[in-house]
């Protein structure tokens, strides 16, 4: 009896404490979809910026990446002689979010 007198008493306290901090307990299981496609976000953008960091490097030292010169990469971008092959991508990338 004793034993279980004392176990009442300690839940009661431990309730108490708890209650002081006047805080709810973080729910772990909250924004967890959210939190992949930030994650995700992150990673293209700062693969984005080295891309553009390599370009703006090669652009000023007048370097070459994979035999091509900065100025054409841009004639080659202006051409816009991927056109069919992005639109054929966000075709697919719309049917594969629709479902």
């Amino acid at each position: 009896m004793l034993g279980n007198d004392y176990a009442q008493a300690r839940k009661r306290y431990v309730e108490e404490v708890r209650r002081s901090f006047n805080h709810a307990e973080p729910d772990e299981y909250q924004d967890e979809s959210g939190e992949g496609t930030e994650s995700f976000f992150k990673v293209r953008l700062l693969i984005a910026v080295c891309i553009f960091g390599a370009f703006v490097l090669c652009d000023r030292t007048g370097s070459r990446f994979y035999n091509y010169t900065t100025d054409e990469v841009i004639e080659k971008l202006q051409q816009e002689q991927f056109q069919a092959q992005l639109d054929s991508i966000r075709e697919a990338w719309s049917e594969l979010t629709k479902e």
